[in-house]
């Protein structure tokens, strides 16, 4: 893999709409996660959020990536959403078991909150996030308003994460927010619209970026990251960076035109060419 200083992806890797563009013409979906591998160095995983894969399907992942790769799943939401956050959640447990065959290959797993988890559940937060098995790395994404506010929730949420040596997720909607299309009305209000905290609080932050559907009304969001990725590798931190798009079809071209971004401010390799036509016409 080109990439190197940090982990670059998409959400997800199953998209029809990509053949032709990120996977050659013809690109059977069978081999789509071999194709998405050959280009970025890790995938954010949503999909176990909702259910968890059959064991042989990710025993067929793991051999679809090569050893560098990183999947990075998503708690399900029995653990987060469907009741009070306990260390004895059942789903803890089915999670790790379905994704054991991947093993060195997992990267960091994430425990979405809902905004309703503010600071009255913190401790219950530590308590699960100290009953996790250690042979893992960890992120949380907090939605509470008051996580963003500067005040001592906020502190305490990441005094706790630090101690930890867990890792805050770091959603930046500014782009989608911003844009006005009916078509993308509902997108806008299923994504959080919180102030973007560029923080590290352990050794992998991970973002999460939904930029405008025309990617040059995002380049005023997107345009402090890269020199921020670039003093995380710089400061012995890798980060992971997830390109999406409103709908996902132009996420991996918006993570091309990203990766040559931070290109201008540290080594990180190469992608390789472009596999398809790109659906805009300037792609970089």
């Amino acid at each position: 893999m080109a990439v190197r200083g940090y982990h670059l992806g998409c959400p997800g890797w199953a998209l029809k709409a990509w053949v032709g563009k990120l996977f050659p013409a013809g690109t059977r979906s069978t081999e789509f996660l071999e194709r998405y591998a050959e280009v970025f160095n890790t995938v954010e995983g949503n999909t176990t959020f909702y259910a968890l894969p059959p064991a042989e399907t990710v025993v067929r992942w793991r051999a679809s990536v090569p050893a560098g790769f990183r999947f990075c799943f998503k708690f399900p939401r029995a653990v987060t959403h469907e009741g009070p956050l306990r260390a004895d959640c059942p789903a803890i447990g089915d999670f790790f078991r379905c994704i054991a065959p991947l093993a060195d290959r997992i990267g960091t797993l994430f425990l979405q909150l809902p905004p309703h988890v503010g600071p009255a559940e913190l401790p219950a937060l530590d308590a699960l996030l100290a009953s996790l098995s250690r042979d893992f790395t960890y992120a949380v994404e907090p939605r509470h308003p008051a996580f963003f506010d500067g005040g001592a929730a906020e502190h305490d949420l990441d005094a706790l994460l630090a101690a930890r040596g867990v890792d805050r997720v770091i959603m930046d909607t500014r782009g989608i927010q911003s844009s006005t299309s009916l078509r993308f009305a509902e997108v806008r209000g299923r994504k959080p619209s919180l102030p973007v905290v560029m923080r590290a609080t352990a050794s992998q932050p991970l973002v999460r970026f939904v930029p405008h559907e025309d990617w040059a009304a995002s380049l005023p969001f997107v345009a402090a990251w890269p020199a921020q990725i670039a003093h995380w590798i710089g400061a012995g931190i890798r980060p992971y960076f997830f390109m999406h798009s409103p709908d996902d079809i132009d996420a991996p071209e918006n993570a091309y035109r990203f990766h040559a971004l931070v290109r201008e401010h540290a080594d990180v390799g190469e992608l390789p060419p472009w596999p398809g036509t790109p659906r805009q016409r300037e792609l970089f």
